[in-house]
């Protein structure tokens, strides 16, 4: 037995992370139809941070390719993914920032009026 064999390889956290991202693909479309059917936002915001989650074997993918193209103590390599999860996080943070459901606030009257009332 070879004493220097590696515990997982590429392929089993490939096969791993794939059906993880189904998984959450999944969830994110049940949780997000559910949550708008029953109005709850608590749902909507399930299904995006599910929806969130799919990205993960596809970034998975793009960096392994990076990584083996230019080779793992390549200083290219290191910058094209940090720049490439700068992005994505990025443009994820903004999107998720508009769709993200709005907590729904109750703003009774009586407690308007004696805020307006206590000013002055």
């Amino acid at each position: 037995m070879d004493g220097t064999r590696e515990l997982v390889d590429a392929g089993q956290v490939g096969w791993v992370l794939a059906a993880l991202s189904l998984i959450a693909l999944l969830l994110a479309v049940a949780l997000t139809l559910l949550g708008r059917q029953r109005g709850a936002p608590g749902l909507a915001k399930a299904g995006l941070i599910a929806a969130a989650v799919v990205t993960v074997y596809p970034l998975w993918a793009v960096y392994n390719g990076i990584e083996d193209y230019f080779g793992l103590d390549s200083v290219a390599a290191l910058l094209l993914n940090l720049a490439l999860f700068a992005a994505v996080g990025i443009g994820g943070g903004l999107l998720f920032r508009r769709l993200w459901p709005a907590e729904r606030e109750t703003v009774h009257h009586r407690d308007v009026e004696s805020v307006e009332g206590s000013g002055g």
